[in-house]
């Protein structure tokens, strides 16, 4: 147990480290960023109003991408995912980019592309385009403590070599939730309809996020700070999955776990790696891993 916590002090010193530098250098663009806001703020919250990149929610709460589950905010972000999962007889690796654009304060699109390489046992590696996916989205509704948005997902069949190559469409909600002392929770419900296949799955999502600042503790007393998200340390657990309704798969429930840190480095940029496994039996892999990063424009 010693040499455990003695290897885990040092990763942290060195982020301490460098969300000190990171602090120092978005201390000059937080004050025009909380002027800003709070004139966004007051400029109306109608679905036109225009689009503003906030990190944060008006009483000062973090608002943290998961690493599964959709955002319930619109945004104009780029993340670039490399995921591997192995599982009985076989490896697989993918690379994935999806962009969030918001149109508006409330209206928005994400788009989802990944390349998938797979390999059995014994065999060659198979390689290809997965389904491209597009999910138009709106806000419901933003509130200090929650936000509530509706999002239709739509998968064309545009899979290569076996991947994918269905059509689909899962309309659902996203929310998020302030649950106090910057504790959040991403969380996603939907009804997923798979044509090719006529199969019906509810689609769910739950990501509990703990937000540790590292450079500026005291930053956080400020309920109206509306500052970059540099230096600000998260922790991620997450739960997704799907339950059969209809078709070949009714009745039979898959959950997948996740654990998963992230690090604000600057104002544009975050990384993060997690750990993927199974949490139900029969499962689909054994274990993976993923690692990325989210640029803000």
């Amino acid at each position: 147990m010693l040499r455990e916590k003695t290897a885990m002090k040092s990763p942290l010193t060195a982020l301490t480290i460098l969300g000190s530098v990171v602090c120092s250098m978005s201390a000059a663009e937080s004050h025009s960023h909380h002027d800003h806001a709070h004139e966004s703020a007051e400029g109306g919250e109608g679905f036109l109003a225009p689009f503003e990149h906030l990190h944060f929610s008006p009483l000062g709460t973090p608002i943290v991408h998961s690493f599964r589950v959709e955002p319930a905010i619109t945004g104009r972000d780029l993340f670039a995912d490399y995921r591997y999962r192995n599982g009985d007889g076989f490896t697989e690796h993918e690379i994935e980019l999806e962009l969030e654009w918001a149109f508006t304060r409330r209206l928005g699109i994400i788009v989802e592309a990944p390349y998938i390489f797979e390999r059995e046992d014994g065999g060659e590696t198979v390689d290809g385009f997965g389904d491209l996916v597009f999910v138009p989205r709106a806000i419901l509704l933003e509130r200090d403590r929650y936000i509530l948005t509706a999002q239709i997902e739509v998968v064309t069949p545009t899979g290569t070599n076996g991947f994918g190559d269905e059509t689909a469409i899962a309309p659902g909600f996203a929310a998020w939730f302030d649950l106090g002392n910057w504790w959040t929770l991403n969380t996603q419900l939907a009804v997923e309809h798979v044509f090719d296949e006529d199969v019906t799955d509810l689609v769910y999502g739950f990501g509990l996020v703990k937000t540790i600042d590292l450079a500026c503790p005291s930053s956080s007393k400020d309920p109206h700070e509306h500052r970059s998200a540099s230096g600000l340390f998260n922790l991620h657990f997450e739960v997704t999955g799907t339950v059969g309704l209809g078709g070949e798969d009714d009745g039979v429930v898959n959950a997948e776990g996740l654990l998963g840190l992230s690090y604000g480095l600057s104002s544009a940029v975050d990384v993060r790696v997690g750990y993927e496994f199974p949490l139900s039996s029969p499962n689909d892999f054994n274990g993976g891993l993923v690692s990325g990063f989210v640029l803000h424009f």
